[in-house]
């Protein structure tokens, strides 16, 4: 099964609500999931490799451009891997991924370098898949991208889970 990544758009209600009762994360996701008037996006298992493309760091990096990994607050348990982006944070997050092209994360691509650092998931040596794998982060980029800049028009936070 592995590690996916999700967003899903918060009003300031909402996050407030989410920091107040944090006892099971993993029951509040799943409400979140069922309300279908929640915008979302879904990076499946992109989400490491675009962080590594963003902040050539494994697990750190500048914010905004950390965000999918480190930022926010955290609710839950560590374990939960659940953070909270508030609608500053997430209009940041979206300017600064406007000046971030999928042309400049081709060039920054280095699948070797990818699978030195134990990007998730370890498909990054994979030589035959190589194009593969570059347009299947580039395609959960955009997804990102577009998400962040309606959540931002809309004026709301997130949640960033990955289970």
């Amino acid at each position: 099964m592995g590690l996916r990544c999700s967003l899903i758009e918060l009003s300031k209600d909402q996050i407030d609500k989410s920091l107040a009762n944090h006892e099971n994360v993993f029951d509040y996701l799943d409400e979140l999931e069922e309300n279908e008037e929640l915008g979302r996006v879904y990076l499946d298992k992109a989400w490491h490799g675009i962080h590594f493309l963003l902040t050539g760091s494994v697990w750190e990096g500048a914010e905004p451009l950390c965000y999918l990994v480190k930022g926010g607050e955290g609710i839950g348990t560590e374990d939960d891997w659940a953070r909270l982006l508030r609608p500053n944070q997430i209009a940041d997050w979206a300017n600064s991924l406007l000046t971030i092209s999928a042309d400049d994360l081709r060039k920054r691509y280095d699948p070797v370098a990818m699978a030195k650092a134990d990007i998730y998931p370890s498909i990054w040596d994979r030589v035959d898949e190589e194009y593969g794998n570059l347009e299947y982060l580039l395609d959960y980029y955009e997804a990102l991208r577009s998400f962040l800049e309606r959540t931002k028009k809309e004026n709301k936070g997130a949640i960033i889970s990955i289970t």
